[in-house]
């Protein structure tokens, strides 16, 4: 235990209860960063655990007497993207354990959760109401709703967003200062009681007035405020399903397609994977499944997913079937149930359901290099051809990486994300990685890659490029969390 911790560990048992504040070695172990690219961290003080709200005030305002650090945390282990990394001297607060989903408003299509709720366990209770939830591609088992969409974790229904922001209705927080907020509707007028029992469901994400303060926490990495509940929008399920998948050799083939198809708000769920990428989900550890995958696609999958619902399912699914070969004929393609040993509904299944404890990414290898960054799905080809050409000056194989591209917000941006996986005693050593991640990020900024989800080397470029952004943000910081208490050091802020 460091002298810091010595010092403040009676005061924290006197502010908390033993329950609530846990020193086990063991413990504070699985809340490690579990990336082996990724250095510079330090292991927690401490774990705390508050059992409500107004102990989270509390601890914060003892944090900000004392100096200490607080980096929360609402998922459960592993911890792989880096958010939790902290250098300085710091506890983490826990919040996986709030799992309360206390309404659930079928009329408003809207839902309000705790920070511990996970994607299966959000699933399970909109199911009986008829409603789901637009998701990450196949999120791992104990990711948390609130950290995904505070985070803008791209999910693969793009005409379900209307915002950058979406799913993200009302939000409460804890800012840095202590000071208990309430975004959006739920800001008032009146308790959130009041609101409910005249109709009110705490959707609106614009509040109080017409700021919408939930944009200063989300991507924050929980350096400005901690949030203790959010509403998110919910969808109607579908009650008919024909997902069909599109192959191409080279990725230009599919975009015309993908631009003709989402301008209109065709289909539903949509993605493309490379065989790489493809056969990594669809892996799920099954003896010669990969190889068998990879070697019978094309090089580019697309997944369009066609769905009717409670009204007329079947004409709707018709009409748009319709259309969706209509416009695949126009640019040469086909709509297929299956392309080699993937079938669309197979794919559909993973990418829409939680996955296993371990991201899918990292199922094969144990390890996986990252690099995302928001584009227009157009360029994407310009994109890959760097990345290529990347691979080939640090002599890493361009055969092995994948690729996986998003339309998000109907098709007006495209989420880019290279994927390398890699064993940690691998041919590829560490600091290979590391100097390859290092010169990437930087080139493909120069390209307009915006990394608005910064991770790794990602998150010094994205902050150093734009010196006035920096001191804006470090001017926020300062009123929001004025002693530099939540997730110091965090952007240089």
């Amino acid at each position: 235990m460091s002298k810091v911790f010595r010092e403040i560990t009676g005061s924290l048992r006197e502010l908390l209860s033993d329950r609530e504040v846990v020193f086990d070695p063991g413990v504070i172990s699985s809340y490690r960063v579990s990336n082996p690219i990724i250095q510079n961290g330090r292991l927690p003080g401490c774990v705390v655990k508050p059992g409500e709200v107004s102990r989270l005030q509390a601890l914060v305002g003892f944090a900000n007497e004392k100096g200490l650090g607080l980096v929360p945390v609402s998922s459960g282990a592993p911890h792989g993207k880096g958010g939790t990394l902290c250098a300085q001297e710091h506890a983490i607060v826990d919040l996986s354990h709030w799992k309360k989903i206390d309404l659930i408003d079928r009329r408003n299509r809207v839902c309000r959760i705790e920070p511990g709720v996970t994607y299966g366990e959000l699933l399970a209770a909109l199911k009986p109401q008829g409603m789901t939830v637009s998701m990450p591609l196949a999120p791992r088992s104990e990711k948390s709703v609130l950290a995904a969409v505070m985070d803008r974790e791209p999910t693969t229904w793009p005409n379900k967003q209307w915002d950058a922001c979406d799913p993200v209705g009302s939000t409460e927080v804890v800012f840095g200062t202590g000071d208990l907020f309430r975004t959006g509707a739920a800001g008032g007028p009146g308790s959130i009681e009041k609101q409910r029992s005249s109709g009110g469901a705490q959707k609106a994400p614009m509040g109080p007035s017409q700021t919408d303060f939930h944009r200063l926490v989300q991507g924050a990495q929980g350096s400005i405020g901690i949030v203790n509940w959010i509403t998110i929008r919910c969808e109607v399920m579908p009650t008919r399903q024909e997902p069909r998948l599109v192959g191409a050799e080279p990725i230009e083939e599919l975009i015309p397609f993908v631009y003709q198809v989402q301008r209109p708000w065709l289909g539903e769920h949509s993605f493309i994977l490379d065989r790489n990428a493809a056969a990594l989900l669809m892996d799920q550890g099954r003896p010669g499944a990969f190889d068998r995958i990879r070697g019978s696609l094309p090089r580019f999958v697309c997944l369009q997913n066609i769905a009717g619902f409670e009204r007329r399912p079947q004409e709707r699914v018709a009409y748009q079937m319709q259309d969706l070969e209509a416009r695949a004929a126009n640019n040469g393609l086909s709509l297929c149930e299956s392309l080699g040993q993937l079938r669309a509904r197979d794919l559909l299944a993973a990418a829409t359901a939680p996955g296993g404890e371990r991201d899918w990414r990292r199922g094969r290898t144990g390890n996986c290099l990252s690099l995302f960054f928001l584009t227009t799905l157009d360029r994407a080809p310009g994109f890959i051809e760097t990345f290529e050409e990347l691979l080939r000056k640090h002599q890493l194989s361009r055969t092995d990486y994948g690729i996986y591209l998003q339309p998000l917000v109907q098709n007006h941006c495209c989420h880019v994300e290279f994927l390398f996986p890699f064993e940690s005693d691998g041919a590829q050593s560490l600091d290979q990685l590391r100097g390859f991640e290092a010169e990437a990020v930087p080139a493909l900024a120069e390209q307009g890659a915006f990394f608005s989800r910064p991770y790794g080397a990602a998150a010094q470029e994205a902050f150093t490029r734009n010196q006035l952004n920096l001191r804006v943000l470090r001017k926020v910081k300062k009123i929001f969390d004025p002693h530099g208490v939540l997730n110091p050091g965090k952007f240089g802020l």
